[in-house]
């Protein structure tokens, strides 16, 4: 398992612009979208944020 900190590129719904979080994830060498998604979900944030599950979506750094 690795550990990846995500920062949002942009605004995300209720997710702001520049807002870090990390993600756990096995895959390699950056973390699936159900797995962002999953993260997304456990810091609360809406239904339109959690679109945005694609690794794309953020600026990825393996912690």
């Amino acid at each position: 398992m690795a550990v990846y900190k995500l920062k949002a590129k942009n605004n995300y719904g209720d997710m702001s612009k520049g807002y870090e979080f990390q993600v756990i994830s096995a895959t390699i060498p950056t973390p699936n979208a159900s797995d962002i998604e999953k993260e997304i979900i456990r810091l609360g944030f809406n239904k339109q944020a959690q679109s945005y599950k694609s690794v794309g979506n953020f600026e990825v750094t393996k912690s």
